[in-house]
């Protein structure tokens, strides 16, 4: 065979070599190729809009839906008070002892009107009659309340009552045509993550709407409100929700996207951003079903002696005259509480409770806390350079006690 054609057969072996490795290409590369395309782009626009399929269904609708289905018993509520203030003059006091202990010296009192704005929503209707479930801060010592429905209708409310331990209040309303009470949740339930909703009234912005997450579940040791008149709520097992949170929501509903009401908004961390804490519903519910029968939530009893202290430093020892180190001091005893019955007075120092030495109010406060109303304890006090036992009974502590 000439070399000429073995050249050209081997260019066509080549030839048909190639041939045969494209159809294996087509045939078995190329479909799986195609095959994998879609699943790749599903996963792309899962990722890209996931709001969308959580939970079936068009998310967002769902969540327009529950707004309108909710929003018509969401109510805001418009509070007055009416009283009289003191106010201390400062010129009749010891300017170095009020450093320590504020004014002391008769007070002068003149008349205030206050207004207060907070949220609220039907939690049961029977008939022309609604009641209307809210924070007890909301309607503080108010003598009335109006509340104002979402077609801007206006009704005066009548205050069943208030549990100030729980922070929760019942109003009653009448007329025709009432909007439907909320159905209500199971907040035992909710997780983490979760998506709820808040309506309300911020700064009195009607049928305000705003959505979060349950960023945390069983918060505790949460304190709020405190100024003259005004008392310090303390809550524990709270409900903390990115949820926006303004003042005037307090009161208002929290509603997961199903439409229940799992919570009742209550306090919003002032110094941070987007954390704000709810009563569970489940928490709230016995308080205020007793409160709708008895004008009061459920008294839990516990033991105080009543008194505001302060940790003895150097510069206060040397004001009193007192030599010692340690000691806490009794910056004032409130009137008719189990202190003053035994005799404490403002300026005392307290060295010894049940023959233990304290240096914190604290250690007073926490050793106090475990123990029950009518226990007797022994305090060793510090008075105008004597040493005195004095014997304290312990009583049961208000639900609200006013302070400073």
């Amino acid at each position: 065979m000439s070399p000429q054609i073995r050249t050209s057969l081997g260019f066509l072996l080549m030839g048909l070599l190639g041939v045969l490795i494209g159809a294996f290409l087509i045939a078995f590369a190329v479909p799986r190729f195609m095959h994998t395309q879609p699943m790749a782009a599903g996963f792309d626009s899962a990722s890209a809009a996931p709001l969308e399929q959580i939970g079936g269904g068009d998310f967002e609708q769902r969540v327009i839906s529950v707004v309108k289905q909710a929003e018509p018993s969401v109510v805001l509520i418009k509070a007055t008070v009416h009283g009289v203030q003191n106010i201390y003059n400062p010129f009749q006091n010891d300017p170095f002892f009020r450093q320590f202990f504020g004014d002391q010296g008769p007070p002068e009192s003149q008349p205030f009107t206050a207004k207060a704005s907070g949220s609220g929503f039907i939690i049961k209707r029977d008939h022309d009659t609604a009641f209307v479930a809210t924070n007890a801060h909301v309607i503080w010592h108010a003598d009335h309340v109006q509340v104002l429905l979402a077609s801007g209708r206006q009704v005066d409310a009548e205050v069943v009552g208030a549990d100030n331990t729980t922070d929760l209040a019942i109003l009653k309303i009448h007329g025709s045509n009432l909007p439907p009470a909320l159905p209500l949740g199971n907040s035992s339930g909710l997780q983490q993550g979760q998506f709820v909703l808040a309506i309300g009234e911020p700064e009195s912005f009607q049928n305000s709407v705003s959505l979060g997450i349950v960023s945390a579940l069983h918060r505790t040791g949460i304190d709020a409100g405190g100024g003259e008149g005004f008392p310090v709520f303390h809550y524990d097992d709270m409900i903390q929700i990115t949820t926006p949170i303004n003042p005037g929501n307090s009161g208002g509903p929290l509603i997961t996207t199903a439409g229940k009401v799992v919570g009742i908004n209550a306090v919003v961390a002032m110094q941070a951003q987007a954390i704000g804490f709810a009563i569970p519903i489940n928490a709230a519910e016995p308080v205020l079903a007793e409160i709708e029968t008895t004008g009061h939530g459920i008294h839990i009893a516990h033991a105080y002696i009543g008194v505001q202290m302060r940790a003895l430093d150097k510069q206060l020892a040397n004001y009193l005259g007192y030599n010692g180190s340690g000691g806490v001091v009794v910056v004032s005893v409130q009137p008719q509480s189990p202190a003053e019955k035994s005799g404490l007075q403002s300026r005392d120092i307290i060295l010894e409770l049940n023959h233990q030495k304290v240096t914190d109010p604290d250690q007073i406060r926490t050793a106090i806390a475990k123990m029950k109303v009518g226990e007797k304890i022994t305090l060793l006090v510090w008075r105008d350079g004597n040493l005195q036992p004095t014997d304290v009974t312990l009583g049961d502590r208000p639900d609200v006690m006013p302070q400073g």
